[in-house]
């Protein structure tokens, strides 16, 4: 596991989060109900998903220069994405609006 990779690829996701939330007014909420969806979007089941994926079929992606060297997978990707949206609800959320919004 590559935590520095995942760390900064996280940091990175919430930053475009928080630019598409708050600079173009793009909400999950708005999304699900033009798309008339059952459940509320949320990033973190696109990484939960990469994540079981990865149990099954984890292969290095890219052998990594800039974060220690060491291989990233798709597990690594799926961490980082699932840890974005916790940033995202427990603690920018909660700066803004004072409320965590998680379902």
């Amino acid at each position: 596991m590559n935590t520095a990779f995942i760390f900064w690829i996280a940091a990175a996701i919430e930053v475009l989060t928080y630019i598409f939330r708050f600079g173009f007014d793009f909400h999950s909420r708005s999304i699900q109900h033009k798309l008339h969806l059952p459940l509320r979007v949320h990033h973190m089941y696109i990484g939960i998903l990469t994540v079981l994926v990865s149990f099954f079929f984890n292969p290095s992606l890219i052998q990594d220069f800039l974060f220690g060297g060491a291989a990233i997978t798709l597990f690594d990707i799926g961490i980082a994405i699932t840890l974005s949206d916790m940033y995202h609800h427990f603690i920018i959320l909660p700066l803004f609006h004072q409320k965590v919004d998680f379902p």
